[in-house]
């Protein structure tokens, strides 16, 4: 399938109002009723299947996130998103109706959008509304912010009601004479959208310029969030109800903060342990030393043991990251023998001392 964006003739980065313009402008080049060219009908189809994906937040959400894979049928989510926790990237194969997810439920959410809606039995009540999109995005902080446990101001850009028109897109709502408010015309023996009213099933006598009749806008929020205790790196938070703005009462989507820990001049993660290399002269590493260190909550004096080695590794225990709400990571000192600077003295001291091993260190290898 060619990528829906390209479809359109859009970016990646379009809000609602370019997808909505660019899907108007094609709809109606290549409608059947109007473009008797060959190829225009299958041309109509393409364009109006990108523009129910993401004039939808919650599906184009799912596009951003798993590409093609989320048009499927029977498509889970939060089956994706465990399969792409636990194997650290893509999928492939897709996802059945797993989960407990109701394909009948599924289809007729989105309204038959997968292709041709499936009967219902009359004494099922029909599915409510689905929910906003939910928004994903980075949450970056520094070690020291993970470590201080106070809130991180994040800002969002999230879907909301839009300001000028209260979310009601316009005044004067109507069925659109069109499609007679059913918000979908028919071509050959698929239904699609009405390019009227790009499906809604209605019109406004005076609709908001703002939001172009959608009662929506992309706004961004700084929200205030505290990171929980014993979260790692690539962690995902999930702030209910801080998503896009559900519709027809229905509820708000979530907010989905992967967690990004910047790199450190000095510290590098590993969970919730934190590792820093040491670097040792030769004398220290030959007969031991007492070395300070410094930690993320301050400096400390370790005993470095004769005759230690390039990668040694020492613990200090308690002095890693997070893992409870009253325990910590440990810190891993990775000890690192330092050359001292090629000049015609150290080369002297290092034949030196080349000369005092009693035995060759690969001296087994022969």
């Amino acid at each position: 399938m060619r990528d829906l964006y390209s479809i359109l003739g859009i970016s990646r980065e379009a809000d609602q109002a370019s997808i909505r313009k660019a899907y108007k402008q094609l709809a109606r080049k290549y409608h059947p009723d109007l473009n008797k060219d060959p190829g225009a009908d299958d041309r109509f189809k393409e364009v109006t299947t990108a523009y129910e994906v993401l004039s939808d937040e919650q599906r184009r959400n799912l596009y951003d996130t798993f590409g093609a894979e989320s048009l499927k049928q029977g498509f889970n989510p939060d089956a994706a998103r465990q399969w792409r926790q636990a194997t650290g990237g893509g999928f492939g194969g897709g996802f059945g109706g797993g989960g407990g997810v109701d394909i009948d439920d599924l289809l007729n959410a989105f309204g038959g959008r997968f292709g041709g809606r499936r009967g219902r039995p009359q004494n099922r009540p029909p599915p409510p509304p689905p929910k906003g999109a939910d928004v994903e995005q980075a949450l970056h902080c520094t070690i020291e912010e993970a470590l201080a446990n106070e809130p991180k101001v994040v800002e969002v850009r999230r879907p909301s009601p839009c300001t000028d028109c209260g979310g009601r897109g316009g005044t004067g709502k109507h069925a659109c004479p069109a499609c007679a408010g059913t918000g979908r015309t028919k071509v050959g023996d698929v239904h699609f959208p009405c390019v009227a009213c790009s499906g809604s099933g209605f019109r406004f006598q005076s609709e908001c310029e703002t939001c172009e009749g959608t009662g929506r806008i992309m706004n961004v929020e700084r929200l205030k969030v505290r990171l929980p205790a014993g979260v790692t790196h690539g962690q995902t938070i999930r702030l209910r109800g801080k998503g896009g703005v559900g519709v027809n009462g229905a509820p708000s989507g979530d907010l989905l903060l992967t967690v990004h820990l910047e790199a450190h001049e000095r510290y590098e993660p590993d969970g919730h342990n934190l590792q820093m290399v040491v670097p040792l002269t030769v004398l220290e590493a030959m007969t031991g030393a007492k070395v300070k260190v410094p930690t993320p909550d301050g400096a400390i004096r370790v005993n470095i043991p004769a005759k230690s080695t390039s990668g040694t590794v020492m613990r200090i225990k308690g002095r890693g990251l997070p893992r409870t709400a009253t325990s910590r990571g440990d810190l891993h000192l990775l000890l690192q023998v330092a050359l001292p600077d090629d000049t015609h003295d150290a080369r002297a001291h290092a034949e030196a001392l080349d000369a005092l091993y009693v035995k060759h260190p690969r001296a087994d290898w022969d």
